[in-house]
């Protein structure tokens, strides 16, 4: 099968991780898989070294990459005809979009394939309206958490299917984590954003700080993210005189190291869809400390992987951290209880139910035109 999976951007978020992950498995297991992006990096203000090395990652695992380099994704028409191209080249079964921008140029460029749509988040970045655009060119919609699903449904008129995100298996831990370090690391992944809310999380880092220091340790609260507000975040950890405890370290491609070398992983979310690297976290055996909003709260079950706190409050933020890096029965379970919960999901799997979706459409589409082919026929018969 040739699978078209289109992009904003080559990215180092949750979607981008997922696309990456699931298109590189579609590759080892025979499938013609491409990763088509509707702008470059440089375009949207991302770093132009993460987009290199994740074209570089997919390209090296067998899958293709293109850009159709837009400058304005607004302009539907300019993106349709860039679109057709690409697609005359690619000739896929079927296009997934992980970009709700995708849509309309699909149409207005005529595809004539399955198209699946995944929105990331619990939070809509366009009118609800532009689903009635949608389901004229959607096929089936995928919902990554059931508030997702509770949303597509709300709004689509097509099928919607749920698939759970999942991780790239170079971060499953052998084993759970007995105790945090002296000096612990506490990690927070994610591009800063206004739904990020980083602005708690070194808040928080202030609190944090004192109150550890009654025991004689010192915490490092390191935040892992490129894009725009890179540097005003690493202007607000300044100003907040916390430099010496968080490290905004920008865009990295070792998440996976950063993980094994922190003690707990921090989601200060005001909003989620169901986060990746929250995911990558269950699976490096860390204790979660995150926000109680949608997604999250289908992640983590208080007191068995991880602690839930209001969202935008620093003050139980670091009480929370505070807690579970002072209380090694508590830090223990928690990891033991981190690590089984990510059982659920493999990249394995999560591949499995796209494949399954795909080929529905897919076995779909051929039927139908075959029954609209047998039909045509049998009506010039009746006509001779």
């Amino acid at each position: 099968m040739r699978i078209c999976s289109v992009l904003t951007t080559f990215t180092a978020g949750g979607a981008e991780t997922l696309v990456e992950n699931l298109s590189t498995t579609f590759a080892a297991r025979g499938h013609e898989a491409t990763v088509l992006s509707l702008s470059d990096a440089a375009q949207v203000g991302n770093p132009v070294e993460v987009e290199q090395q994740m074209r570089a990652r997919l390209e090296a695992s067998g899958v293709g990459t293109r850009s159709m380099a837009l400058a304005n994704r607004r302009k539907f028409v300019t993106g349709a005809v860039t679109l057709r191209k690409a697609l005359q080249a690619i000739r896929p079964d079927v296009i997934h979009c992980h970009t709700a921008g995708a849509v309309p140029m699909l149409g207005l460029a005529g595809a004539r394939v399955p198209v699946v749509l995944t929105h990331h988040n619990s939070r809509l970045s366009f009118p609800p309206q532009a689903y009635w655009i949608f389901d004229r060119i959607v096929s089936r919609y995928v919902a990554i958490s059931q508030q997702c699903e509770a949303q597509t449904r709300r709004h689509a008129r097509r099928p919607v299917r749920t698939i759970l995100n999942a991780a790239n298996s170079r971060f499953q831990a052998a084993r759970p984590r007995t105790a945090p370090a002296q000096d612990p690391v506490i990690l927070a992944v994610g591009t800063p954003s206004e739904q990020k809310d980083y602005a708690t999380l070194v808040q928080a880092a202030v609190l944090l700080r004192n109150l550890m220091k009654a025991e004689g340790r010192q915490p490092l609260v390191r935040i892992v993210g490129g894009g725009a507000l890179v540097e005003d975040l690493r202007e607000m950890v300044r100003q907040a005189a916390v430099s010496d405890i968080v490290d905004v370290t920008g865009a990295r491609s070792d998440v996976d190291t950063l993980m094994r070398e922190a003690d707990v992983f921090v989601n200060s979310s005001l909003w989620e869809g169901f986060p990746i690297a929250m995911i990558e976290a269950s699976m490096s055996a860390l204790p979660i400390i995150a926000t109680e909003v949608a997604g999250n709260r289908e992640m983590v079950t208080p007191g068995i992987n991880g602690i839930l706190v209001p969202r935008g409050n620093p003050e139980a933020l670091a009480s929370a951290i505070a807690n579970v890096l002072s209380d090694p029965a508590l830090y223990s379970s928690l990891s033991k209880g981190s690590l089984a919960s990510a059982e659920r999901f493999s990249i394995d799997r999560c591949a499995d139910e796209h494949l399954a979706l795909y080929g529905e459409i897919a076995g779909a589409r051929r039927s139908d035109r075959g029954h609209s082919l047998h039909e045509h026929s049998a009506l010039r018969r009746d006509a001779a």
